[in-house]
């Protein structure tokens, strides 16, 4: 179980990202965080990476609390940020050879066999010494989730990894996300503008509210899995993303209100 309990946040020029925001994450769901932008999404997930202390409140998983790093938890950008002078198969290892907290030895048999089998469920079979700037910002990202992944992590953060793709490669990558962390029970916690995306991937939609950021409201997905983009089209996909939407335009149109006038000249 991944949580976050009661977690604020103030940053050192005064600006509060988060306050009294709590999550719970039964282990192999995948949660997605709606809201607002500057609502303090990203400001949560570093937090759980552990990459910043929050103000108040903790994170815990399974019991452990989080402070610091950990391999124990993955993380993906909306930035691949892949070394330019390392091969897609370099790229990939590189947690393996940094370590880190709670980082597991792995043989370097085992470590090869792990590699080739990441680059083969991301589909990147024949790119292994492909350099980054040889590859397209799709095939990009496909090296950063195999990246973190390598640990074998039991928890996956994934802060916008889509944003910067085409339409195409983002569904395209969706797909293949919802695929591989079906089939690898892996607790997901994704950051994302886009509420047919949070639908796609989630089980449980989490909608933030504007800055401090604070939940909302949660809407549960109880679509079938495998899940398809062709489900768009499915009228339990609308209703679900109607409700998101309608959770995410209450508290912009009650801020609103409170800023018009009381009365008119």
């Amino acid at each position: 179980m991944l949580i976050a309990d009661r977690i604020s946040h103030t940053y050192p020029n005064g600006v509060e990202a988060l306050r009294d925001f709590s999550l719970r994450v039964a282990r192999g769901q995948f949660v997605a965080i709606v809201g607002p932008s500057g609502c303090g999404k990203s400001t949560l997930l570093r937090i759980i990476a552990g990459l910043i202390q929050p103000s108040a409140g903790e994170v815990r998983l399974d019991g452990e609390r989080i402070t610091q790093p950990s391999s124990r938890i993955g993380v993906m950008f909306q930035d691949a940020a892949l070394l330019p002078w390392r091969t897609v198969e370099q790229n990939i290892r590189l947690p393996l050879e940094l370590g880190g907290r709670a980082a597991r030895p792995v043989a370097p048999a085992t470590r090869r066999s792990l590699i080739a089998e990441l680059i083969h469920l991301v589909g990147l079979g024949g790119f292994e010494q492909a350099y980054p700037h040889e590859l397209s910002g799709g095939m990009a990202q496909r090296v950063a989730l195999a990246r973190a992944l390598i640990t074998r992590p039991p928890v996956l953060l994934l802060d916008e990894p889509f944003g910067a793709l085409d339409a195409m490669t983002r569904e395209n990558l969706t797909a293949l996300v919802e695929g591989i962390l079906r089939e690898t029970g892996t607790t997901a916690v994704m950051v994302t503008h886009s509420i047919a995306e949070a639908v796609f991937l989630a089980d449980h939609v989490v909608v933030c509210s504007p800055r401090p950021g604070s939940v909302v409201g949660n809407v549960k997905v109880e679509l079938p899995r495998p899940r398809a983009w062709t489900m768009e089209s499915w009228p339990e996909f609308g209703a679900l993303v109607g409700r998101v939407r309608a959770l995410l335009t209450q508290p912009t149109q009650a801020t609103a209100r409170a800023k018009l006038p009381t009365q008119w000249p």
